[in-house]
């Protein structure tokens, strides 16, 4: 096969016997030129794809008669108009936007050199016949020098198209993440960017800023690269939760993630919820740090986040709870509140034990030693609440 710079460059003529032929040849078919491409346009309506294409019977007309003269033009070395000069790429970028199969459009240009080798040989001769088919090779690399453009521009289209694509995509769901969820014209149309079920469940997680590479790496080992987006530095994934079936993992679960660094959300009910779910995540996300890896939800940041948002009243509450620990010594205090902390987690006297490794009398006694100091039983539910608010105002995530 000819290589685009040989078809840069069609060769030149033989000698004086063949130029001569070769342009009353091609003169002859450059006016008999209609009926040349009514042959190629009755071989190209055989092609399946273009009879379920958005290729109207017109546009075939035009460009096989644009194409046809332009392929004449190369073999008989004539000057090439402004109108054909760009009709290759152009056909390419045409038949992208159409939604041609590439694979269908390059067998139709390359049926240019069997038609176009067949009239010319009617014309031909038949005592410059013999000398004449060594031309072959000129008709073919024209053939190629178009096949060769309409192949760049199919791709340059289909380059230009997803850039397009994306570009709408990154924009409607900046809109509908930064919206409330309430319109939905814009629901359907981000659902349509995204190829997603407005009305499907949805898995909102957001990468810990230190692991985004990890996340990263994670989500396109588990082959659902094509849900993340990148949104004022940050790396979300919004996933679409398919009902189960025989075969796939639950609803709403995705184990894959419980060794990424990252914030879960709960459950988005719909595409609609999606923005609420996000907010919860970006806002959850401090309680990832390196030394808590891993996949959190909500059981994990709710603490923070609330002891967050109580404000100047947080800062009272820690003071009423743990203010009276002041009076004994930093060593004690020090393990009265890793008791107390671990003990909150588990609820459980010999798991605390074990965790610690120490006796369970002597986690007993921390926490009456606590409720003494404090007037806070970490066994009463009530009471337990209050303090664990104290412990995250006091103790926020990273300190």
């Amino acid at each position: 096969m000819p290589s685009e710079a040989s078809a840069d460059a069609l060769p030149a003529p033989r000698g004086p016997a063949t130029r001569s032929v070769v342009s009353e040849v091609v003169a002859d078919c450059l006016t008999d030129i209609d009926r040349i491409a009514h042959e190629y346009l009755l071989e190209v309506r055989k092609i399946d794809d273009y009879a379920n294409s958005l290729v109207v019977d017109q546009d075939l007309e035009e460009t096989a008669i644009a194409s046809m003269e332009l392929l004449l033009r190369l073999v008989g070395n004539l000057p090439i108009p402004d109108r054909l000069a760009g009709i290759s790429e152009s056909l390419g970028h045409r038949r992208a936007q159409q939604g041609l199969p590439l694979e269908s459009l390059l067998r139709a240009v390359r049926m240019d050199f069997r038609v176009l080798w067949t009239a010319m040989l009617e014309k031909v001769p038949a005592e410059f016949l013999p000398n004449f088919t060594k031309d072959a090779v000129r008709v073919w690399e024209a053939v190629e020098y178009h096949t060769i453009r309409v192949h760049a521009g199919y791709l340059n289209e289909l380059a230009t198209m997803a850039q397009e694509k994306e570009t709408r995509r990154a924009f409607l769901l900046s809109r509908l993440l930064t919206s409330d969820g309430k319109d939905p014209h814009l629901l359907g149309q981000a659902a349509r960017a995204l190829g997603v079920k407005a009305e499907s469940n949805f898995i909102v997680a957001v990468a810990a800023g230190h692991a985004q590479e990890a996340f990263r790496a994670g989500v396109l080992r588990a082959g659902a690269e094509q849900f993340l987006h990148e949104r004022d530095g940050a790396l979300i994934l919004i996933l679409e939760d398919v009902p189960a079936r025989a075969g796939r993992e639950p609803e709403g679960t995705r184990p894959w993630l419980a060794p990424l660094d990252c914030f879960v959300a709960p459950p988005a009910q719909s595409l609609a919820e999606v923005p609420r779910m996000l907010r919860i995540a970006v806002e959850s996300l401090p309680v990832v740090t390196p030394d808590r890896p891993g996949r959190h939800t909500l059981r994990d940041a709710w603490g923070p986040v609330a002891a967050t948002r109580l404000g100047e009243y947080g800062t009272v509450l820690a003071v009423a709870v743990l203010g009276p620990l002041a009076v004994i010594g930093a060593h004690e205090r020090d393990r009265l509140i890793e008791t107390i902390q671990a003990y909150l987690r588990s609820g459980s006297v010999s798991e605390t034990a074990a965790e610690l490794y120490c006796h369970r009398n002597t986690v007993l006694n921390r926490l009456a030693r606590f409720e003494q100091l404090t007037g806070f039983d970490p066994v009463n539910p009530q009471d337990a609440a209050t303090v664990i608010a104290a412990l995250h105002v006091r103790f926020p995530p990273g300190e």
